[in-house]
């Protein structure tokens, strides 16, 4: 069965060739299914498209002209089952990248039968990859040329697209998930990538299902050792990956879960939008009541907050309490209404504890929506690479959505981490729901970080001379203080291994910045070198007893992967890069070089 198309609103199927669409792929597009013509999922894709419209800066179209001509394209392919895809041109402009502001844009709506698609899919590795644009990434726009280099070469049925830095982004037609100990991973799309809505959908169910899940950077071996893995798009929905390359993946039990519950989403109305035509003559029987009706509706559903506020249902709590104590407290106009509404919505009995968002946005179906799907408020807190321990603790203490009862002796103990505390937490950027305590912080990220460890270790350079991870991980966070040009982190770890093999100090200034502690005054001084303290790398041979600092990816890669040469010194130039000398005679040229001569 062919497809049906409109552009406009109207049956056709040419395009002008001035179209900037048609020029420059200068546009957004939509991929939509539709199910017994009911549209799923399509106020994630209504919020996409507005945000592809607002970062490309295009007119945006009401949703009520895309759902008219939706409809339409629908009736005329008498299809019940469909995909639909949408396309949003900037317009039509004479030859040239510049337009004029008020130009108009184009709509183009495609209809077309369900291609088959199989259960679960084999992935294979992309010779071409993704560069890194962050005003390009997430939206969904017209230029897929990435994804067409990469399926040039297909030898699978799907296969996977890294970034330049050979991390996992996507697949070409989806997202890609790995789990790991029950923890669900999936790659960052700050720089590249498409943030598909069974994307945002998965966030959903994992939250409800009570899953863990983490936005972070991925490697392909990362990816390949993974429990399971799992790909979505908005047509297959969540597919198993079976294989990749010649890795199999035979056990999907906590993919078949999210699977299930996606059925049981997809199912349920709420999350779709009818392409039926109504009856017309209800609105000449029910006019006036209907005016009424709606008028006191707008005044009932409204919700008074003037600035965001986060509002607790405690445990035990019932709709009947919740709701008065919202009218009481001026959040809602009528706790009638709310009443009204949870049970004419069979909700009434399904209200959930915990913290929630109450914002001025939000009608009162969101909000009861929110208490009877446990979507509670969330926050992220950043974690920063290079700060110590200390540092976290009053970061996350300080974080009004934490509860914080434990100091951090207390926690390290509850954690079971021993003395030094620095260098064992991932830094990263965590999701939290307000109320949680800074203790589940702590403890997923030393779990990320023990993970981290062992995969460094298990991939570390041969013939390597420290002896434990341990000792890896004190290395990384001297690379972490000494520079954050991650070009000469190896070349940096070259130098202090070859120091350590010779029982020469380490002599780094970092060790005695952490020795002194507060006592520390920039700049340091030639009588801080002498500090008495075993982290003082002047004074003592060797590592220092622990690390100085949390370290990110590239310190931990250099500290297991050291540049080999004959260098023995280095030297800070006032660029922020590095000079490297053999002997200390080149060392001592080069201070004569680059410090006393500018």
């Amino acid at each position: 069965m062919n497809s049906t198309l409109l552009i406009n609103g109207k049956k056709q199927t040419k395009l002008s060739v001035l179209n900037r669409l048609v020029q420059f792929g200068d546009g957004l597009f939509e991929t939509c299914l539709i199910v017994d013509a009911r549209l799923l999922f399509w106020s994630k894709h209504f919020l996409r498209l507005e945000k592809g419209c607002d970062k490309l800066k295009i007119h945006p179209v009401s949703e009520a002209i895309w759902l008219q001509e939706i409809s339409k394209a629908l009736t005329i392919s008498k299809l019940d089952q469909a995909v639909v895809k949408i396309i949003l041109s900037r317009g039509q402009s004479v030859r040239g990248y510049g337009y004029e502001e008020n130009i108009k844009p184009t709509r183009i709506v495609i209809v077309s039968p369900v291609p088959y698609l199989p259960w679960q899919y084999e992935l294979g590795v992309c010779s071409s990859g993704y560069a890194s644009n962050q005003l390009l990434s997430e939206i969904k726009h017209c230029n897929r040329l990435e994804q067409i280099l990469a399926r040039s070469e297909l030898q699978a049925q799907e296969c996977i697209m890294l970034d330049e830095n050979a991390q996992v982004i996507s697949v070409t037609q989806g997202n890609i998930f790995a789990i790991c100990n029950r923890v669900i991973f999936t790659p960052s799309l700050t720089d590249c990538g498409i943030e598909g809505t069974r994307r945002s959908v998965v966030f959903d169910l994992a939250q409800a299902l009570g899953l863990q899940l983490e936005t972070c950077s991925l490697s392909l071996t990362e990816l390949l050792e993974a429990d399971e893995v799992f790909i979505t798009n908005s047509v297959m929905g969540i597919s198993p990956v079976a294989k990749i390359n010649h890795k199999l993946f035979n056990h999907h039990q906590i993919t078949n879960q999210l699977i299930n519950a996606f059925v049981r989403s997809k199912n349920n109305h709420s999350s779709s939008v009818s392409l039926k035509s109504k009856p017309s003559y209800w609105k000449f029987i029910f006019i006036f009541a209907t005016i009424f009706l709606l008028f006191w509706m707008y005044w009932a559903n409204g919700i008074k907050a003037n600035n965001s506020n986060v509002y607790q249902i405690p445990q035990g709590a019932s709709l009947y309490s919740t709701a008065n104590n919202l009218e009481h407290l001026g959040y809602i106009n009528s706790s009638f209404f709310m009443r009204l509404l949870a049970k004419s919505l069979n909700l009434e009995s399904k209200i959930k504890s915990g913290y929630y968002d109450i914002n001025a946005n939000m009608s009162m179906i969101n909000l009861l929506n929110n208490f009877t799907s446990a979507k509670v408020a969330t926050r992220s807190i950043t974690l920063i690479e290079g700060n110590t321990i200390d540092d976290y603790y009053q970061k996350l203490t300080n974080m009004k959505a934490l509860k914080s009862s434990k100091t951090l002796a207390e926690i390290m103990i509850e954690i079971k981490q021993d003395h030094p505390y620095d260098g064992y937490f991932w830094p990263d950027t965590y999701q939290i729901n307000y109320g949680d305590s800074v203790l589940s912080v702590f403890k997923r990220a030393h779990q990320i970080m023990r993970q981290k460890l062992e995969l460094a270790w298990r991939n570390k350079a041969h013939n390597f001379f420290l002896k434990n991870v341990e000792q890896a991980l004190v290395l990384a966070s001297l690379i972490e203080k000494e520079t954050a040009n991650a070009q000469e982190k190896p070349k940096i770890a070259g130098v202090f291994i070859r120091r350590l093999q010779k029982s020469m100090r380490l002599q780094t200034d970092p060790s005695v910045v952490y020795a002194l502690g507060k006592r520390y005054q920039a700049p340091l001084k030639k009588r801080d070198l002498k500090f008495n303290s075993p982290y003082n790398t002047y004074r003592n041979k060797g590592l220092p007893p622990g690390p100085i600092s949390s370290v990110g990816v590239d310190s931990l890669y250099a500290a297991t992967h050291p540049h080999m040469s004959d260098a023995l010194y280095f030297l800070a130039k006032k660029d922020g890069t590095h000079a490297f000398a053999n002997t200390y005679q080149q060392h001592k040229n080069n201070i004569n070089k680059y410090l006393k001569n500018q």
